[in-house]
């Protein structure tokens, strides 16, 4: 049974919903891109979150990108390490460099619709030493990117944490969730739980971002977690499966009452092999 029908047995709400999606595996657009892109289309997603590997030729990401944007699913160049904002600064550096080429070097309807940059510093072994620091290379890092997906004329996108609403910003007088939120043109929030209600439930770990998400016009994504987890069994839906996923889903839909509420699952390779 596919996501399609699991979509469609849990109501017009969930069918009609926006899905992204990251894809970490960049080789396998290299091996079959026509049964990919299928594959990706049977989940009704609308937008994937392509990792750059600079060891996949160009003429891969030419292909991928032209088959998905012919059906009309647009592909976002996705990276992001959790020292990009402190001693990872060239790579950063060089994974613009990068997209700024390729998206000079091919046609239109081959580049990348956007950048999503996923940079969890929190990593950092010193995270709880040097807080402060760290966030606000962090914020400075979030500042330069906008700027320079500006400069590209492309949007950017963010992922961060549902307890990013519990750090202090170094640049705003609210929290560092706050901070990205107005900085960034997308966010997705990685409130990985398997529950939509409740008290540690996607609707409430969510609800300031979406708050501000409308304050800044900001879309919100809310991210949920299909990889097998060992941090609590209340974190992924790798063992309730699909369907129960698309329930939890529609769940929120119909209790934020907002069809335009999107969601972004992690990721691609387990969704797809996850019990239905």
């Amino acid at each position: 049974m596919s996501s399609t029908s699991c979509a469609a047995s849990s109501g017009e709400e969930v069918d009609d919903t926006f899905f992204s999606t990251w894809l970490w595996d960049t080789t396998r657009i290299e091996q079959n891109p026509a049964q990919l892109v299928k594959d990706i289309q049977k989940k009704k997603v609308n937008r994937v979150y392509l990792q750059i590997n600079h060891e996949v030729p160009i003429l891969a990401y030419q292909r991928f990108i032209k088959s998905a944007n012919s059906i009309g699913i647009t592909v976002y160049a996705l990276d992001g390490s959790r020292t990009w904002a402190t001693s990872g600064q060239s790579d950063y550096a060089a994974f613009w460099d990068w997209i700024g080429y390729y998206q000079e070097e091919v046609a239109v309807d081959e580049r990348f619709k956007g950048v999503h940059l996923d940079v969890e510093p929190y990593l950092l072994p010193n995270w709880e030493k040097n807080q402060l620091q760290i966030v606000s290379a962090y914020e400075e890092m979030i500042r330069d990117a906008a700027n320079r997906a500006k400069a590209l004329q492309v949007p950017v996108g963010a992922d961060i944490p549902f307890w990013f609403d519990e750090i202090d910003s170094t640049t705003e007088s609210d929290s560092l969730a706050y901070s990205v939120i107005k900085m960034v043109d997308e966010v997705t929030i990685m409130a990985y739980r398997n529950k939509a209600k409740g008290e540690n439930g996607f609707i409430e770990l969510t609800k300031n971002e979406r708050r501000w998400g409308l304050v800044f016009s900001t879309p919100i994504e809310i991210g949920l977690e299909t990889v097998p987890s060992t941090e609590g069994k209340f974190i992924s839906f790798a063992s309730k499966g699909e369907a129960a996923m698309m329930q939890e889903i529609q769940e929120m839909i119909v209790i934020v009452d907002d069809k335009s509420t999107r969601f972004s699952i992690h990721h691609f390779d387990s969704w797809v092999n996850m019990k239905k």
